[in-house]
């Protein structure tokens, strides 16, 4: 069946760029686009079905190229002055069989409340990460897997991992902070998570897919490292993810032992660069101001091996760091995405932000420009996974589309459509969702989904969540006094 969707803009890749079509129409049949151009125009085919996207611009689906895809602990550290880490005791690290914080119903509730907010905010495709901080040297067995379940039960289009690691991080009695070293722990993680890339593989769906997810490149060794490359190869260049240099202190304990080498250089003598990997974050490298060391050639080794770097500018925003800066790495030709490493999943948000701190950090307004942005969300980020027919709307590429409704009087007079969408909408504007030619969201709600019911799962999962790791607490603090409301709060 082919569907045209009749927008007042499409964003219509054109000449090898984005461009807006006023009055624009895209036609897809099955799971590929095979038209765009102006409504009206006679060589157009004919559809059996028109989507009326009146007041409405019709973007390629968006590319999330680092998303959190449970529920987010990175809230509860909000505006604490300390930065201390969240609890883990030593004595759950070590014990194998103490059970986690959550049921299998609780990762279940997680999963299917990210899939879905990530569907709403316009994300088609993402490449999903969980959070380390309450677990091992791996996953929790269920939770990848309840991800690829969420992912193919609402249609979304994902790339999924099992974190790996060597290096776990625990909290001892006296507070205290360690990491447990354990080669055979890291090993052992890194089959499960080719455990898992078999899994998605054998489900045959074209929209999930495993990916290689060392945790952090600073709790890996040499050898970990290259053995990821190694299994990346044999799977035939598979995706590669991994936080780096997302902190200062990382930064210093590393130049304590490389005095001479930077963070970037280390990397690529270890052969953990390359266009089938992406580096999350990668604040501190050589030049940041924070870091005293003066510009190398860490921006030139990047480009030069063809890395992709992903910015995530809420999350390291709340943490009080600054990325220096998104059109500096561009400008180096590095090729850049953008994720929502936090909650809220809303890329629209995070690419204002990007641009906002750039302009400001780089005291000029004609810097971190819409382009620049937008292309991150785009074709930035298909080009990190491998993915040229996503990201665009052309003839022969996938038909991922999102659409966002700039109709509302919030959102005021229209000047320029991408204006508009960029620095004054929000993912909550974004109306319909179409991810492999099937229409996952309609008029904001994702379809086959009870959204109050699901909000209701996930809210009991997250209070289960904190009080868990309230009772880790070295302190002995009660839940208040760990996690103090922002304002005093007062109940009858």
């Amino acid at each position: 069946m082919k569907t045209a969707i009749d927008g007042e803009w499409v964003v219509a890749w054109l000449d090898g760029k984005h461009q807006v079509i006023n009055k624009g129409t895209v036609v897809f049949e099955n799971e590929k686009v095979i038209f765009v151009g102006f409504q009206g125009d006679p060589n157009s085919p004919v559809p059996d079905k028109i989507i009326d996207a009146s007041g409405k611009i019709v973007s390629p689906g968006l590319i999330n190229l680092h998303c959190i895809a449970n529920l987010d602990l990175q809230l509860l550290k909000m505006d604490s002055g300390d930065g201390e880490a969240l609890p883990k005791p030593k004595h759950f690290v070590m014990n194998e069989t103490e059970p986690s914080l959550w049921t299998d119903q609780d990762f279940i509730n997680s999963a299917e409340f990210s899939v879905a907010t990530l569907l709403k905010s316009g994300s088609t495709s993402f490449a999903s990460v969980t959070s380390s901080a309450t677990k091992r040297w791996s996953e929790a067995g269920p939770e990848p897997y309840a991800l690829a379940e969420a992912s193919e039960k609402m249609g979304a289009r994902a790339w999924i991992a099992a974190f790996f690691q060597e290096g776990c991080s625990y909290t001892d009695t006296d507070g205290s902070v360690g990491i447990i070293w354990d080669s055979k722990k890291g090993q052992y993680a890194l089959d499960k998570s080719l455990d898992l890339i078999k899994y998605l593989k054998l489900k045959d769906n074209d929209l999930l897919t495993g990916f290689l997810f060392p945790a952090r490149t600073d709790r890996c060794s040499d050898d970990l490292l290259k053995e990821t490359m190694r299994q990346s190869k044999q799977l035939g260049g598979l995706h590669v993810r991994s936080h780096f240099s997302e902190y200062l202190t990382e930064y210093r304990e590393f130049k304590s032992r490389n005095p001479k080498r930077t963070m970037i250089e280390w990397l690529d003598d270890v052969g953990f660069l390359g266009p089938n990997v992406c580096l999350t974050h990668c604040i501190y490298i050589a030049g940041h101001s924070d870091t005293g060391e003066e510009a190398k050639d860490d921006l030139s080794i990047l480009a030069n091996s063809e890395t992709s770097v992903c910015h995530c500018p809420l999350v390291i925003s709340r943490a009080g760091a600054v990325f220096e800066s998104f059109s500096r790495y561009i400008g180096a030709g590095i090729n850049m995405g953008i994720g929502t490493d936090t909650f809220p999943p809303d890329l629209i948000e995070e690419i204002r932000l990007a641009a906002l701190l750039n302009k400001a950090l780089d005291r000029s307004r004609n810097v971190g420009t819409i382009e620049e942005v937008y292309n991150a969300i785009t074709i930035g980020g298909a080009k990190a996974l491998g993915r040229e027919d996503l990201g665009r709307l052309a003839v022969g590429c996938k038909a991922d589309i999102s659409i966002f409704d700039l109709s509302g009087l919030a959102l005021g007079v229209i000047d320029d459509p991408m204006r508009t969408l960029i620095h004054i909408a929000t993912g909550r504007d974004c109306d319909t969702v179409i991810v492999n030619g099937k229409v996952v969201v309609e008029s904001g709600h994702v379809n086959g989904i009870d959204e109050s019911e699901l909000k209701n799962r996930a809210q009991t999962s997250w209070l289960k969540y904190k009080t868990g790791i309230v009772s880790w607490d070295w302190r002995g603090r009660d839940i208040d006094q760990m996690f103090p409301p922002s304002i005093s709060n007062f109940n009858n």
